[in-house]
């Protein structure tokens, strides 16, 4: 199975290149193909580095690869790359941030779903061991509060870059019924308040915090878990399981509504 890699500016395209290629972890499956548009010097390194053909189009990628990673560092790139890719019949994995417009993610989804297409992706973070371990302890009533980094200020599409991390974590620690959004910005932190029926998810990222900490708070309880960031290989594992199952690992709209909290807590916040 031949995968064609669009994007080369984010390290996530180097650690797909090091767990698929370098590291041969699953045979007769390997990146033959790469365009690097959003950083044409480091394209053609790692086209040499990992003997790749380095293409001059995402869709001379699509059109050589049976299924596509697309990991531009802005989520607003990934949207017309993502349903190239799509509408010519390939499994995709659509690195983090899924999308910057909810519109964009949700129609990503629903072509997918409605195509019978693979598709998988936004933050590895949220499959992390550590986070599983959290899930397992959570109550009704508890508040969780996750902390982590994220600028609402990047050149990155702003908060979205880093801060779709918490938010995927909390969608996937309590689910996509949350019901309302309060946020507040002072400088770079924000402190969002994500409200469910029977918990409160307490979403606090800063560009300073390089640790990703989850804090359960219940009756006669505080439990915190900090999460270990290995998670170089969650990405390509998830996606190349997906291609070879033929399951996706989680519902589409998921995405969707990833997306769409991140743009509540932007609008609630000011940012």
């Amino acid at each position: 199975m031949v995968i064609g890699l669009i994007g080369a500016e984010n390290s996530h395209a180097a650690h797909f290149l090091e767990t698929i290629n370098r590291q041969q972890r699953y045979g007769g499956v390997s990146i033959k193909h790469i365009y690097g548009g959003d950083d044409p010097e480091k394209s053609c390194k790692l086209a040499g580095e990992f003997d790749l053909q380095n293409c001059g189009s995402e869709e001379e990628v699509i059109e050589n690869s049976d299924a596509v990673v697309v990991t531009y560092r802005k989520g607003s790139l990934h949207h017309d790359a993502v349903m190239k890719a799509l509408r010519a019949g390939k499994s995709v994995f659509n690195d983090k941030p899924f999308a910057t417009k909810t519109g964009d993610a949700r129609e990503i989804a629903d072509y997918a779903r409605g195509g019978n297409l693979l598709l998988c992706g936004g933050s590895n973070i949220k499959s992390l061991e550590g986070v599983a371990s959290a899930a397992q302890k959570i109550e009704p009533g508890d508040t969780v509060v996750i902390s982590f980094a994220a600028d609402p200020d990047s050149e990155y599409d702003g908060y979205f870059f880093y801060g779709i991390h918490s938010v995927e974590t909390c969608l996937t620690l309590f689910g996509l019924d949350y019901r309302s959004v309060s946020s507040t910005r002072d400088g770079g932190t924000v402190v969002s308040i994500v409200s469910y029926p029977k918990n409160k998810c307490v979403i606090m990222t800063s560009p300073g915090l390089l640790r990703l900490d989850i804090t359960v708070y219940g009756n006669d309880k505080t439990v915190h878990y900090p999460v270990s960031l290995e998670y170089e290989s969650v990405g390509p594992d998830e996606f190349v399981q997906m291609l070879l199952s033929n399951k996706p690992p989680r519902d589409y709209e998921f995405y969707a509504k990833a997306v769409e909290l991140t743009n509540d807590i932007i609008r609630s916040s000011g940012i």
